[in-house]
């Protein structure tokens, strides 16, 4: 396979008007919040594993929640694309509205989309690699990524299935517009190529463990920190995304060798997310070309970039 580097400046130009704080990683603050978070999920840890049995659902108390099966990710999912704003950069952000992450050395408070917008360079360079023209994106939630991704290659036919409605409706709401709204074109990390582009994604809504797609239906499938939700249907999914895929498939998710740190494995236990190892991907009928995590991470979950051939 071609060489995959990704341009490290451009990912510093895009996650950088979302950074809200930086400090060396070696501050005595930065390592008291480390500490903290460590405390923080050692104890979840300990909760999840004697409480795991108790039914789930977003209408549950916390402290009272089993496991993340997918209703719980529809229901708590569904709320959180009804009433969620579009990330923007400017503003004071409530503390909530900031992750704590790492990167070169720096660690980092950044504001909410970020991250997501930080990961979109490497994201681009695996598409200008690959030159698929069909792609679907497995879990789109309010379409964002897609909308990003299209203004940079508007003649890629884009499809997006999302597991709620909330999320389609917002997606297809933005569509409606007759033109980009501004909060949204402003998170893009590159021009606006094509100012219709937005409008000519198909927004689906459907499970990824039985998508309404012939086999091989899309040169490349796509996800990012969808996979991320679904451990327990994580087989289905992958399944899924193997057979509808032509030739490749992109995937922004917390495998295991990028969570290796006894903060990351507490806190993927804790909350029940995707623990599966690159490796693993041969199960599926994919194998990896190329892995890539040199972007700002979150201390409590890391994520890699997987270019993979399928077949």
């Amino acid at each position: 396979m071609t060489d995959f580097a990704p341009d490290t400046e451009e990912t510093a130009a895009a996650i950088a008007p979302f950074v809200y704080e930086r400090r060396a990683t070696d501050d005595p603050e930065h390592r008291a919040q480390v500490a903290k978070l460590g405390k923080k999920w050692r104890r979840r840890k300990w909760r999840r594993n004697l409480l795991g049995w108790l039914p789930s659902g977003a209408n549950l108390p916390r402290v009272l929640r089993g496991r993340r099966d997918q209703d719980y990710v529809r229901d708590s999912y569904s709320e959180t694309w009804s009433a969620q704003d579009w990330p923007r950069a400017a503003g004071t952000p409530a503390p909530k509205e900031l992750s704590l992450a790492v990167w070169n050395g720096e660690g980092l408070k950044v504001r909410r989309g970020g991250l997501a917008r930080g990961h979109m360079p490497a994201i681009a360079a695996a598409f200008d690699l690959l030159k698929p023209t069909t792609v679907l994106e497995v879990g789109t939630g309010m379409g964002l990524n897609l909308f990003t991704l299209s203004a940079r290659f508007p003649d890629v036919a884009w499809t997006g299935i999302e597991l709620t409605e909330a999320g389609v409706a917002r997606a297809q709401s933005v569509q409606k517009e007759p033109t980009l709204p501004p909060v949204i074109a402003d998170y893009f990390p590159w021009p606006v190529s094509d100012p219709a582009a937005y409008q000519r994604i198909d927004f689906r809504q459907g499970d990824a463990t039985r998508l309404p797609f012939d086999d091989n239906a899309f040169d490349l499938v796509f996800t990012r920190q969808a996979l991320e939700q679904m451990e327990s249907v994580r087989d289905g999914a992958l399944a899924e995304i193997s057979r509808v895929a032509k030739t490749h498939v992109i995937l922004l998710e917390p495998f295991a060798d990028f969570n290796q740190s006894a903060l990351n494995k507490n806190f993927v236990r804790a909350k029940d997310y995707f623990s599966l190892p690159v490796a693993d991907l041969a199960r599926f009928g994919i194998t990896p070309l190329h892995t890539y995590d040199n972007f700002p991470q979150k201390l409590t979950l890391g994520q890699g970039l997987v270019v993979g051939k399928v077949g």
